[in-house]
């Protein structure tokens, strides 16, 4: 067994922050806005646990979408906190659902009804190619999927792109097609050389 040396925190004044990169813009690789599993893992949830509870669960986390997997960890779907909104657990009550008997699997978007963006071609690309290609995408969420391991590699947040490009926007409402439209389509945004893939 080793001994931990303990050090005194009164003369300590500063904090240690992750690297951020700096004057990230339209034009900088989409990787700036990705967020790789390979370096912070995601963030899941079993199909069976109770929605209710994940709601509590994920406003407590500060989350607002989890990756849904088995109890074998492979993936089956995700869920935000767009998909289990008052109104939704008001509609399926209406249906004849108990709210306490609704459970994550209910209420999730299935993989089958997902399509998500390569990371080659992600890789590849620029912040605007990637919101030109979301331009339509009302969702805050974009899974990216590693083809050569067929695995799911990580993902983009609308609000990680909103951030990254200082955007005045809610963050608490915004979707890709948000930050298109703030980022691309606003006058004091536009630009005579701007160039979309």
């Amino acid at each position: 067994m080793k001994t931990l040396t303990y050090v005194s925190t009164k003369d300590v004044n500063a904090l240690i922050w992750p690297a951020t990169v700096e004057n990230i813009n339209l034009y900088s690789s989409a990787l700036s806005v990705f967020t790789d599993f390979q370096k912070a893992g995601p963030r899941v949830i079993e199909a069976n646990i109770r929605a209710d509870e994940l709601v509590q669960l994920m406003r407590k986390e500060h989350v607002r979408m989890k990756i849904v997997v088995d109890g074998d960890n492979h993936f089956v779907g995700i869920i935000s906190l767009e998909d289990l909104s008052e109104d939704v657990f008001i509609k399926r009550i209406a249906e004849g659902d108990k709210r306490s008997e609704l459970m994550v699997a209910d209420l999730m978007r299935t993989k089958e009804a997902l399509l998500a963006l390569s990371f080659n071609s992600l890789k590849h690309s620029d912040i605007e190619s990637l919101l030109f290609s979301q331009r339509n995408n009302k969702l805050q969420h974009l899974l990216v999927i590693d083809e050569d391991t067929k695995a799911i590699r990580g993902l983009v947040s609308s609000n990680d792109v909103a951030r990254q490009l200082r955007l005045d926007i809610d963050v608490a409402f915004s979707s890709f097609a948000n930050i298109y439209q703030s980022a691309i389509l606003t006058p004091k945004n536009q630009s005579k050389d701007r160039h979309v893939a």
